[in-house]
C-alpha cells in the first residue's frame, strides 16, 4: 500500500457503525484500520460507557483491500450478534443451548458482550460436571 492510499484510508477510518443484537438492542462499534505491509487489519470494538467491562470485539483481514475486509467484518459482527449464548439465572448464568462463543479478556472472558470472571466462567461450566467438551481457541481474524 503506497503513501497516497494510506492517506485516503485515513480519511475513511476510523468509523462508527450500529448493529442490532439477538434481542434487537442497538450496539455501536468503532471500526479501526491497522495498515501493515502484509495487508489491512480491521478491528471493531463495541463502544461502552467509560469504566464498564466487557463489550463485543471482532476483527477481519484482507491482504490488499480494506473494503473487502470491512465487508467481512460487518458479516462477522452480524453473525456474532445474532446468537445469544447466556441465559440469566437467579445468581448467575447458564448456557442457553450448550454452546459458547466469545473472546478471552484480562482475568475473564466476554460472552454476549458481557464480562465473566474466570470464577464465574468455572461456575457456569460446573453445571455440566461429567459432560465432555471441546475447546478451540482461534485468532481473532479467523472465522470460527
Amino acid at each position: 500500500m503506497d503513501e497516497q492510499q494510506e492517506q485516503s484510508l485515513d480519511d475513511f477510518f476510523p468509523i462508527q457503525e450500529t448493529f442490532s443484537d439477538f434481542a434487537g438492542r442497538q450496539r455501536q462499534f468503532r471500526i479501526e484500520l491497522g495498515a501493515h505491509p502484509t495487508g489491512c487489519f480491521l478491528r471493531a470494538t463495541e463502544i461502552r460507557a467509560p469504566g464498564s467491562s466487557g463489550g463485543y470485539s471482532f476483527a477481519a483481514y484482507s491482504p490488499n483491500d480494506p473494503f473487502f475486509a470491512l465487508g467481512q467484518l460487518r458479516d462477522k459482527i452480524r453473525r456474532g450478534l445474532s446468537t445469544r449464548y447466556l441465559s440469566a439465572e437467579n445468581e448467575g448464568h447458564s448456557l442457553s443451548h450448550d454452546r459458547l462463543k466469545g473472546h478471552i479478556g484480562y482475568e475473564g472472558v466476554v460472552v454476549d458482550g458481557e464480562f465473566l470472571s474466570f470464577a464465574e466462567f468455572c461456575a457456569l461450566l460446573g453445571a455440566y460436571e461429567g459432560f465432555q467438551f471441546a475447546l478451540t481457541i482461534t485468532d481473532p481474524f479467523e472465522d470460527f
